[in-house]
């Protein structure tokens, strides 16, 4: 026993009363050893509560006080014990209860830093793996467009996505050097401090390294990402700690970086595992990080960077090299691909040498436009770009120089006079930027062209054997398609993996005859896998300027398709294109996609519930329903829709039609979970409550997020009296998600309608309050509980943000 207090006095892990709720469920295991019980509950008495347990024969429950090193935390609730041995067993309760908290005080240690008291890199690490789950079921139904997807996010406590902000402290070396490592840990102990007090309530902050803190955000957008590690680096860079010998005032160059998941993912990434996916959203946010460090901006720093604007924004000249090439700090790590084409700048330069003397002041320089690159070969790190052209021959770019990225269409310009087409000496093609060129003259002299571009994704698996260089499978890859398409064919490369290919006078079906057989000539005589992207024009009101972003769309759809994987630009396309627009956000962008996708196929019903999924996110069920009924005139078996429908119905109050579309939707899919909850609710709210109680047991059978059905069966439990049984509902839902705002919410209203202890009631309330803002019932039972410790002045700005909602 000496050992573990010696153990758990040299930490500064600390067991607290919210750590009994957080893990109840290992305590509860922990208790079940040496006392078996068929359900539990904890209890936070107010007052002095006896230190010795208590048996209450009538009920067969045992109150078990909890003391760790002599303080009362709480009291463990057992019900339905078997008690044996009372006499003998009933003195020793007491110390067994503090040999299960002090496993719990190890657990506890396990998981978090032993220096900072943040949690280890580890756990986090396990809490984004979860959170990763949860986000996939979450986005099943998206698949199907179910207008359900955001309300389920919210009432089952899933995301639709979720933060990494990265904090680097690379200046940590030169404290260690110059002051020590015992005054670097008190150093690291202050910003771990200051980080945690600027964390969310949601937020989880751990060490993952000796000058790194991480910052892991759930429901985190980039707009939430941004502002808090905005805020965090400006604090993080005001910290100060005195040494006591030099009396200087020491601090760190703190830097931010951030990355968001499903956001900064894309294709294959969601097809590795978990854990995967975990390590790598760690690994994009470290990376923003790090160039948010190298960055200078003049007097606008901020030393924050999103992953999303690495791209953007982030970029830099590390090298120049022979024959118009520059190495740039872009890599395959960061996302940039093939044939991006970036505009270069500079601040450094000598003023002295522009001909009005403009910025030969003191202050910042203005950047310096000094030409364009494209990306010709990507590296994990960084790329191999060519120089395309020079704003002024006089200025060469250098080693420092920020690349920004230039829009698709900009720099696509002709051919200056008498300046000859160079071709690709690899494929025999035209390099890329004489393709654009040659592509747009010939494109303005026929009335019917079309565009495919060529991706060669790779080696078929099966002969994996055979040799994978890229630039062997893209010459053999040409030669193959010469062949099939004839010598006089125009194309061209684009990008490293890439050939693109321009027709005149041809039709679709013709263009996907022949790159199917090309696709299966590929695969079979070279065992190369491709992928075909093809844009025919005239198409919808396009103009002919637009075929290269169509065909990009294509693509994106052919990468889809099984093999031979050919895409032509038509409604499904749109329709992916502008799933993709909505996944990031932009919604207004996305319902213009969709109406396209209907101008290119009113079939397509899939677009119709998308697109009426867009206007009831937008708080248009009017709108929206006119599109679920149009695409249930179109099937009147669509279980999407049918769905959707009713649930617009619920939202507008119209609950006859409601419960008749839900009932038509689980005729058709008699495991549909959410039409099973909704007319659990409404059965509810009509006071039906064994017919709720059916409606949810049969959601519970179906083994999917049990945390809502939890939820659900605690609420209509508190409506029929049952506290104890609502209680042990709430347990099991907080153990499924412990984010879930609105059971936290009731859980709190349970402590506090039970008159037990007010604090705990405030942290629950207090915590759902942080994960839904715009939920007034939390901000409410946080009035009550703050009303009841005493604290009148906050109670009462805990009503006026309830009343402003």
């Amino acid at each position: 026993m000496k050992a573990q207090q010696d153990i758990f006095t040299g930490t500064r892990t600390r067991l607290t009363r919210h750590d009994l709720i957080t893990y109840d469920h290992l305590l509860a295991d922990a208790v079940s050893r040496f006392l078996p019980f068929k359900s539990y509950s904890l209890y936070f008495p107010k007052g002095r509560q006896s230190a010795e347990p208590v048996w209450d024969q009538q009920d067969r429950k045992l109150l078990l006080p909890l003391i760790f090193r002599g303080e009362l935390l709480g009291v463990f609730v057992a019900r339905g014990v078997t008690m044996r041995a009372r006499k003998t067993m009933m003195p020793l309760y007491t110390g067994l209860g503090e040999l299960a908290l002090e496993k719990l005080q190890l657990y506890k240690m396990s998981i978090t830093d032993p220096t900072t008291g943040l949690f280890s890199r580890q756990y986090l690490k396990q809490a984004v793996c979860r959170e990763v789950e949860l986000i996939r079921e979450c986005f099943r139904p998206a698949g199907d467009g179910c207008c359900d997807i955001n309300a389920s996010a919210v009432e089952g406590g899933y995301h639709a996505c979720m933060g990494m902000v990265v904090f680097a402290f690379e200046s940590m070396k030169n404290v260690i050097r110059d002051y020590g490592y015992l005054f670097a840990d008190e150093l690291a102990l202050k910003l771990a401090e200051t980080l945690a007090a600027c964390a969310p309530e949601s937020a989880l902050v751990a060490r993952t390294g000796d000058y790194e803190f991480a910052m892991f955000i759930p429901g985190g957008t980039t707009t939430a990402c941004r502002r808090i590690a905005k805020d965090a680096v400006r604090e993080l860079r005001d910290v100060r700690l005195v040494h006591e010998l030099t009396e200087d005032r020491v601090g760190v160059h703190a830097s931010g970086g951030y990355a968001t998941y499903p956001q900064d993912f894309e294709g294959y990434l969601f097809e590795r595992a978990v854990s995967e996916q975990a390590r790598l959203l760690l690994r994009k946010a470290r990376i923003a990080s790090g160039i948010a460090g190298e960055r200078n901006v003049g007097e606008a720093m901020e030393y924050v960077m999103g992953f999303n604007r690495i791209l953007v924004e982030g970029g830099k000249v590390l090298e120049t090299m022979p024959m118009s090439r520059v190495m740039v700090s872009l890599g395959r790590s960061m996302g940039a691909r093939e044939g991006g084409r970036y505009s270069v700048w500079s601040t450094d330069y000598d003023s002295n040498r522009i001909a009005n003397g403009e910025n030969g002041g003191s202050g910042p320089k203005a950047p310096m436009y000094k030409g364009e690159v494209v990306l010709m070969e990507i590296r994990e790190t960084q790329s191999l770009a060519e120089v395309m052209h020079l704003g002024d021959p006089t200025w060469a770019i250098e080693p420092g120089d920020r690349i920004t990225l230039m829009p698709e269409e900009k720099g696509m310009s002709t051919l200056p006079e008498g300046e000859e087409a160079h071709l690709d000496p690899i494929t025999g093609l035209y390099r890329h930027r004489d393709f654009l060129a040659k592509f747009s003259r010939e494109r303005e002299q026929a009335d019917t062209f079309a565009l495919a571009l060529v991706r060669l994704t790779g080696v078929d698996k099966a002969h994996g054997s055979r040799s994978t260089h890229v630039e062997q499978m893209v010459a053999e890859s040409a030669e193959v398609c010469r062949n099939i398409l004839g010598p006089d064919a125009l194309g061209g490369r684009y990008g490293l993996n890439s050939l693109i290919y321009f027709h005149a006078d041809v039709t679709s079906e013709e263009m996907r005859e022949r790159y199917t057989f090309l696709c299966e000539t590929l695969d079979a005589k070279l065992h190369i896998e491709a992928a075909v992207g093809v844009a025919c024009h005239p198409f919808l009101k396009y103009r002919r300027a637009d075929s290269l972003e169509n065909c990009l769309k294509a693509l994106e759809y052919a990468m889809l398709c099984p093999k031979p994987r050919v895409g032509v630009m038509d409604s499904l396309a749109l329709n992916i294109s502008a799933d993709k627009l909505y996944s990031r956000g932009d919604t207004f962008e996305a319902i213009e996609e969709y109406k396209r996708a209907l101008l290119a196929d009113e079939g397509n019903t899939m677009a119709w519930n998308s697109l009426g999924v867009c206007y009831a996110g937008l708080g248009k069920p009017q709108e929206a329903r006119k599109q679920f009924e149009e695409a249930l005139r179109r099937n009147r078996k669509d279980v999407m829709a049918l769905y959707n429908l009713g649930n617009v119905c619920h939202t507008m109050g119209e609950i006859k039609p409601a419960r008749e579309f839900y009932r038509k939707c689980l005729k058709l899919d008699p495991n549909h979970f959410f039409a099973l909850i909704r007319l659990g609710q409404l059965s509810e709210g009509d006071k039906k409550y064994s017919i709720a109680r059916q409606y949810y047991n049969r959601a519970a059978r179906l083994e999917e997020n049990q945390a809502l059905v939890q939820r659900h069966l605690a609420r209509l439990s508190m409506r029929q009296g049952r506290m104890d049984e609502a209680r042990e509902c709430l347990h099991q839902a907080l153990i499924h998600n412990p984010q879930d705002a609105l059971a936290l919410q009731l859980m709190a209203r349970l402590y506090l309608d039970a008159g037990e202890d007010p604090e705990i009631a405030e942290v629950l309330a207090r915590q759902a309050a942080a994960l839904r803002p715009d939920m007034k019932s939390a901000w409410l039972e946080l009035a009550r509980a703050l009303e009841v410790r005493g604290r009148h002045e906050e109670a009462r700005e805990a009503l006026l943000k309830a009343g402003a909602l």
